[in-house]
């Protein structure tokens, strides 16, 4: 919390605000520091009772145990002790604005992404996409910081708002200090939402942030993915390094249903992190070598009366997803393996076992 405070004051040095609320609390430890001096000489009291003294009075809580005698005491307790009621009464006040002043730059976006290691997105997708991504991505990772950064709105939706870890700066994807304000580089991932999910022509923005993105971002630390409006534009992020998600998935899964009953409902399922198994993508490091057909039974034959449950998915390489590979095809060193499976799931202990497993049957 002390360490949160800190950071927050040096984001606001040169806040109004924060300049008040330090005079504030500068006067105040001043004036009850000479009236504890004072006290102590006229008085002719210890320190304890001095300082004692002086909290008494400046908070008014009560008159101390010694009680000024003197008349020059007296004097310097009324006097000093009148100030310094008044500036313990102003510096309450001065933190209460100063808190006032932070929710509401935090709230307008004028703050800079306090969260690492978590989720940035650029363009406000909705209220509705927002409150499903969250929730599904927190089904997994219970507190992880997620930063939206749109120029386009003022603020975030309350039921979006006053959810927890999550931020919001307004800014525009052409400045240099977005990028920096938002953290991109100590996020794991940024996610370029399309300015109009409507319009070809937001392909065009994605492209643009995308490029600035690339420019502020380390690609072996931060993924970038990007919703793609229409195919025919995906021949201008081909030297760009980010995955792209096409925003056709509900009219693609639509037509899948028409044709193929349930597919839409199994698809929906993977997807889902409430609901039954999900995809994990593991990398082959030990296995290379052994074919599609091999992988298949040797899995089957390690997960045989363990509590572990796992299907393939797909096989993935340089990039291109192969969900039916042939039998024969020969699995190679960084080849990557999409897998239908629980959270638990202890991918490189299962590889270690399917390697001895090859080896003993050789």
């Amino acid at each position: 919390m002390i360490l949160s405070l800190i950071k927050r004051f040096r984001i606001h040095q040169d806040a109004e605000p924060l300049i008040w609320l330090k005079k504030v609390f500068l006067y105040t430890i001043g004036i009850n520091v000479l009236f504890a001096i004072l006290f102590k000489y006229i008085e002719a009291v210890t320190w304890n009772e001095a300082v004692w003294q002086t909290w008494q009075t400046a908070t008014t809580v009560g008159y101390g145990n010694a009680p000024a005698e003197t008349l020059a005491g007296r004097i310097i307790t009324m006097l000093l002790s009148t100030v310094s009621i008044a500036f313990v009464g102003a510096l309450f006040s001065a933190a209460f604005d100063y808190k006032e002043f932070y929710k509401q730059q935090k709230k307008l976006g004028f703050m800079k992404n306090p969260y690492s290691g978590g989720y940035i997105v650029f363009n406000f997708p909705g209220s509705n996409v927002a409150k499903h991504f969250i929730e599904e991505l927190r089904v997994v990772e219970k507190s992880v910081g997620i930063c939206f950064v749109d120029d386009n709105i003022s603020e975030l939706p309350e039921e979006i708002a006053h959810l927890p870890n999550i931020h919001f700066i307004k800014a525009c994807p052409l400045q240099k200090e977005t990028y920096e304000k938002s953290g991109v580089k100590s996020n794991k991932t940024v996610i370029v939402f399309p300015t109009d999910n409507t319009k070809s022509s937001s392909d065009g923005s994605t492209k643009v942030t995308l490029d600035l993105l690339e420019r502020f971002i380390d690609s072996s630390k931060t993924r970038l993915l990007y919703i793609l409006v229409d195919m025919a534009n995906l021949w201008m992020f081909e030297k760009n390094n980010a995955t792209y998600i096409s925003s056709d998935l509900s009219t693609l899964a639509i037509v899948q249903e028409c044709q193929d009953p349930y597919s839409a409902l199994v698809i929906e399922d993977l997807l889902y992190n409430t609901q039954g198994a999900n995809p994990m993508t593991v990398k082959i490091d030990k296995i290379n070598g052994i074919t599609w057909k091999e992988l298949q039974l040797c899995l089957f034959k390690v997960l045989e009366n363990t509590k572990y449950e796992c299907n393939l998915l797909a096989m993935i390489r340089d990039g291109q997803s192969n969900s039916c590979p042939n039998a024969s095809e020969v699995l190679k060193k960084g080849d990557l393996l999409s897998l239908a499976t629980y959270l638990d799931f202890p991918w490189e202990e299962i590889e270690g076992k399917i390697q001895a497993l090859t080896i003993d049957s050789q």
